[in-house]
């Protein structure tokens, strides 16, 4: 596997909304920063880690990783069967808090993420192309850290766009807060990409566009 060596650089976090009521109002951190790997047949492995500070007033219960430049690509059509699988989320990782057991009643210290393609979160005002990760999975009944460090990755056919700063790329839903990060790293591009494992006329359109 070559590994496409990328600088990353930690980003500022800003918090929509007080998360305490009263005169002590909490604060909050959250750093996102990611990089690729090629893992053959075109695809490529995106990892983006994120590291946040709750100070103890809250625990995350969703993130949201936006794909802004794959919402109006028109070389990607989430609900075309022949590109169901230009994105996949693959998972997401963080330690969880202590007396964790998962489904099976085994003792356990990770959360386990799993993630979803989503086009809209009302609950943190995203009306596009998304990738949400949630504790839904075997670990759902353990608590995530308050302060925390997590990694989520997922794969595409997208050709990873030169570094950059995605400002409000990674949303964090804790409680009835959305803590809104800034993302240093790659993302898919939206490129040209043709099934031709299978063969249809919508392949062929692809192919000579």
């Amino acid at each position: 596997m070559s590994h496409l060596k990328l600088t990353l650089v930690a980003v500022t976090a800003v918090l929509l909304g007080a998360l305490l009521a009263g005169p002590a109002v909490a604060v909050v951190t959250c750093e996102a920063v990611g990089d690729v790997a090629t893992i053959g047949g075109g695809q490529f492995e995106y990892t983006i880690t994120v590291t946040w500070g709750f100070m103890g007033y809250a625990v995350p219960e969703r993130f949201d990783f936006a794909l802004a430049h794959l919402t109006d690509c028109d070389f990607y059509d989430p609900e075309d069967p022949f590109q169901q699988n230009y994105i996949i989320p693959v998972g997401g990782q963080s330690v969880a808090a202590g007396g964790c057991t998962d489904a099976g009643g085994l003792p356990t210290d990770s959360i386990e993420w799993v993630g979803e393609v989503r086009f809209e979160d009302p609950d943190c005002w995203l009306p596009m192309l998304h990738l949400a990760f949630e504790n839904t999975g075997l670990t759902e009944s353990c608590l995530p850290l308050s302060t925390g460090t997590g990694t989520f990755s997922f794969t595409s056919y997208g050709v990873p766009m030169p570094v950059e700063t995605h400002y409000g790329a990674v949303l964090i839903r804790a409680g009835d807060q959305c803590l809104v990060c800034d993302y240093t790293g790659p993302m898919p591009e939206c490129n040209i990409w043709c099934p031709t494992e299978r063969t249809s006329w919508g392949t062929i359109k692809c192919i000579y566009r």
